[in-house]
């Protein structure tokens, strides 16, 4: 699965899709969610849409893409509490 654009909303029920299709029922143990842009512009030239654009794919997109795959981690955190970082940060006292 290749997204040409992670900020391309409207593709995340074809990624839900697919990683679903890839997990046998098991749920995601972990989620590493990296996208990351920089307007390398000096301090005269940064314009408030380079600002959005990096607000959105470096602090939005990521907290997207975990909400839609949240279903997957919580499935796991219930299949086996004793393995994963998903086991931590989902157990019952943390959501």
């Amino acid at each position: 699965m290749c997204l040409s654009d992670i900020r391309d909303y409207s593709s995340y029920p074809g990624v839900v899709e697919w990683v679903g299709s890839h997990l046998a029922g098991e749920g995601l143990n972990v989620l590493v969610n990296n996208a990351g842009i920089a307007h390398w512009q000096g301090f005269d030239d940064i314009t408030r849409e380079h600002m959005l654009d990096c607000l959105e794919t470096n602090a939005i997109v990521p907290l997207m893409m975990a909400k839609v795959l949240y279903s997957f981690l919580n499935i796991f955190s219930k299949y086996d509490q004793t393995r994963g970082l998903a086991s931590l940060i989902l157990s019952e006292e943390n959501v």
